[in-house]
């Protein structure tokens, strides 16, 4: 089987606010063609991975 590259890809990053963690050890790959969905409750860091990208 082909494996394609990936788009975007995402390894072990982490984001912090003072001592608050908001995203810790988040990998992710994209890749063209396909649909990926973020989901999580409200304050997983939906918004602050995004932002990130």
């Amino acid at each position: 089987m082909n494996e394609q590259a990936p788009v975007l890809e995402l390894k072990k990053i982490h984001k912090t606010f003072g001592a608050v963690v908001a995203i810790q050890d988040f990998s992710l790959k994209l890749y063209a063609g396909k649909v990926t969905a973020l989901v999580g409750d409200n304050g997983a860091g939906k918004s602050t991975l995004v932002k990130m990208m």
